[in-house]
């Protein structure tokens, strides 16, 4: 007998991050009398310690994204063919596993997919070298043909889902990420042993050029000739971090720098900080932001395509500058200490509107489209 709903999430580089926390929230709130959930990923995934016995983890063992077409395929046969799924819908996470799935999955009456968007495209406009560049370019053709391939796609905020649609000449459902989530208060209260003769700001993003802490950095360095006893915490883990610290001791901030590679609950710092920073190129929807916000810390984020400005609603629920003034950045954290009460009124206003991005309210839009999709 046909009694549930398979979905099979296809999340290739499953790390701790936002797009991870995106996909707890949302499983840990589907009804799994309705849905059986399937958790395929290249490496190990972390949420596998966390999420439900219930959930099934599969690891397909190649080394790219790429690689993963025929035994993605053959797990989705199998699916199929199994009598107890009325359905199976494949959810694919990021712009190169959508790709994967487009030319593994043909979607016919019973298998359906949809394409989740996390990158604005101005991601594959940021290259490192020629060759990022031809692939990226490779990657954006393909976008355009290919995703029309999907039952549905989804963008994650409304500006990237009109830039994505406009390009693809698809529709694309918006879904905000499910980063209004108020567990995370209680974490934030957890005792942490930092000295209280400090003032802390914070910036939590994962240590990759695209999230530029060089303009955290520099920023940093003027501020800190008007404020004495400021520290910056930064919390994330990346191939960047050797080239953040040597620019640390050049511009001889090292010794007022707390760095922390990776931790389960960065909420309590940012409890304790007085200001979150983001100062990434482009973003997605920056998870971040809301978080911070959620706890009660005020933010000050770079105006990237897309979810930024978003979140704090064109600048009345926190400050926005352009990508990489670190000046103008520095002068708003130094305004900041000046007169707080600006900065904290802003998220005031911004908290009372954080209800779009409900992890409960996230759940719900979904479940509706994998019933009807």
């Amino acid at each position: 007998m046909n009694s549930k709903i398979k979905l099979v999430f296809f999340h290739p580089y499953s790390h701790l991050g936002g797009a991870d926390n995106s996909l707890r929230r949302l499983i840990e709130n589907l009804d799994l009398n309705v849905f059986s959930v399937t958790f395929v990923s290249l490496n190990k995934s972390y949420l596998k310690s966390i999420l439900s016995k219930k959930i099934i983890f599969k690891r397909l063992n190649v080394s790219r994204t790429i690689f993963s077409i025929l035994k993605f395929k053959k797990i989705v046969r199998e699916y199929e063919e199994n009598k107890k799924y009325k359905r199976v819908i494949v959810i694919s996470n990021q712009n190169f596993a959508n790709l994967v799935i487009s030319f593994a999955i043909k979607s016919n009456k019973k298998v359906k997919t949809i394409f989740v968007d996390r990158n604005h495209l101005d991601e594959l406009n940021f290259n490192k070298n020629l060759a990022e560049k031809i692939k990226n370019t490779m990657l954006k053709i393909l976008i355009k043909i290919r995703y029309s391939k999907a039952d549905q796609v989804v963008g994650i905020c409304k500006k990237l889902s009109y830039d994505l649609s406009n390009y693809t000449n698809c529709r694309v459902k918006t879904i905000y990420s499910p980063s209004f989530d108020k567990t995370i208060i209680k974490k934030s209260k957890e005792k942490l042993n930092l000295p209280r003769k400090f003032d802390y700001i914070i910036n939590v993003s994962r240590f990759s050029k695209r999230k530029d802490h060089y303009t955290t950095l520099k920023a940093f360095e003027i501020v800190t000739k008007k404020i004495k006893n400021l520290k910056l915490i930064l919390i994330g883990y990346g191939s960047e971090l050797e080239k953040i610290k040597l620019l640390a001791k050049k511009l001889k901030i090292y010794n007022k720098i707390i760095i922390i590679k990776k931790t389960y609950n960065p909420y309590k710092f940012m409890k304790r900080s007085k200001l979150l920073i983001l100062t990434s190129v482009y973003e997605g929807f920056p998870n971040v932001l809301t978080e911070a916000l959620t706890i009660g810390t005020p933010v000050i984020a770079t105006n990237a395509n897309a979810g930024a400005s978003e979140i704090v609603m064109n600048g009345k629920g926190g400050d926005l500058i352009k990508i990489g003034d670190f000046k103008n950045l520095s002068k708003k954290i130094i305004d900041h200490f000046k007169f707080p009460n600006k900065l904290k009124n802003k998220t005031i206003f911004a908290r009372k509107n954080l209800y779009r991005f409900e992890t409960k309210r996230h759940s719900k839009i979904y479940t509706k489209l994998f019933k009807k999709i």
